[in-house]
């Protein structure tokens, strides 16, 4: 699109736009009836609707209305009040029934740079600085379509929060010239050969790798790869690359049947399991279907006044363990056993730190049916192996 086809759009819009304002303007005088209503007052009006123009603009609209013999000013009034024309075009129960005709391409492009908006503002901590950097573009020129063309839209700014209950760490320092030279090899599916610190040996290690894919979670982001010769996918986190050489003659070998999800899913088995929990009040309310429910399909079935059995089919994932250990002492797993026997080792590790503490002790949380829950070594996934 060139510069005139974009400035043609633009003037279409701001037309539409001004269209629009009118609108609404002449529809606030209908409704005010015989007493008319100020110039100021439409301004109020105005900016309650999303607008943001100044009073002059207010004042040339309704020299418009006026000079086209849509208003008129009402009789008496030292301030200038106005009401409907006898003799206008303006229908009432149109106004109030039938909304102002929007541009449909118009209201999207409007709705998606509210998205583009909204994501940037409010889900940045769930995304890492050089993907917002890369979107920071489009954030710009979505929030100026929104602050200037469509004002309407833009009163959902500030009325929507995201947020999460987990704390978020403080974001790796990544060099973003390797984070660029990995993007190019993954569409270009070559090999790079790159020096890499690894933490066991505590050593740099000149490693050729063939990229699979780039995996963004929590604060850090990690290429998943693997070396050349081998098969074993590692998960290898970027700010630990000290160099990055693109080898474009050489093209990148993908293990047969990866697939990039299923394995950042951390999975601990393919197959659903069947999962039974022992919850109590407030997690069943809380995982009831009408709420946050853990799956589609899920049964409750009553054990006494205080505990809940939950059953239903779940992934058994690293994030399912983690989700468990979360919740404390909310819950208790009680099948399948193997999945009981890795949290009650967790479990275990944990209350141990606290066993002699005469603190935790005195507190009746420091019995087995309550003790608080906490992730031990032994759960921790280590996403940085070399």
């Amino acid at each position: 699109m060139d510069q005139r086809t974009t400035g043609a759009v633009a003037e279409r819009g701001l037309a539409a736009i001004t269209r629009d304002r009118r609108n609404r303007v002449q529809a606030k005088i209908a409704a005010a009836g015989k007493t008319g209503i100020t110039t100021a007052e439409l301004g109020c009006f105005l900016q309650d609707e999303g607008f943001k123009e100044d009073i002059r603009t207010v004042q040339r609209d309704v020299k418009h209305l006026r000079d086209d013999h849509e208003i008129v000013r009402v009789e008496g009034d030292t301030v200038p009040r106005w009401r409907l024309a006898e003799a206008s075009r303006w229908s009432l129960n149109e106004a109030v029934v039938t909304p102002p005709k929007v541009d449909p391409k118009l209201l999207k492009s409007a709705r998606v740079a509210l998205s583009i908006v909204t994501l940037y503002e409010q889900a940045s901590h769930l995304l890492h600085q050089s993907a917002l950097d890369d979107l920071q573009e489009q954030y710009r020129s979505s929030k100026q379509l929104l602050e200037k063309h469509q004002r309407h839209e833009s009163r959902w700014l500030g009325k929507v929060v995201m947020g999460t209950q987990q704390l978020q760490l403080r974001q790796a320092q990544i060099n973003k010239r390797w984070l660029h030279e990995v993007q190019l090899a993954l569409l270009g599916c070559y090999q790079l050969d790159a020096l890499y610190y690894s933490r066991n040996s505590a050593q740099e290690q000149r490693k050729v790798i063939n990229p699979l894919g780039l995996s963004y979670q929590d604060s850090s982001i990690y290429v998943i790869c693997t070396y050349a010769g081998e098969e074993l996918v590692r998960t290898l986190p970027l700010q630990r690359f000290r160099d990055i050489t693109p080898m474009h003659a050489w093209e990148a070998v993908v293990p047969a049947g990866f697939n990039l999800k299923a394995y950042t899913q951390r999975l601990v088995e393919p197959d659903a399991i069947t999962l039974k929990l022992r919850i109590n009040e407030k997690m069943r309310i809380r995982l009831d279907p009408s709420e946050t429910p853990l799956a589609e399909h899920q049964r409750f079935t009553r054990l006494d006044e205080k505990w809940w059995l939950l059953e239903c089919e779940a992934t058994y994932s690293q994030g399912l363990v983690w989700w468990i250990l979360s919740h404390g002492e909310n819950l208790e797993v009680l099948e399948p056993a193997r999945l009981r026997q890795k949290v009650g080792q967790c479990v275990t590790t944990a209350a141990s730190y606290y066993t002699n503490d005469p603190a935790c002790c005195s507190t009746p949380s420091s019995s087995a049916s309550t003790r608080p829950l906490a992730i031990s070594t032994e759960c921790r996934v280590d996403h940085s192996k070399p």
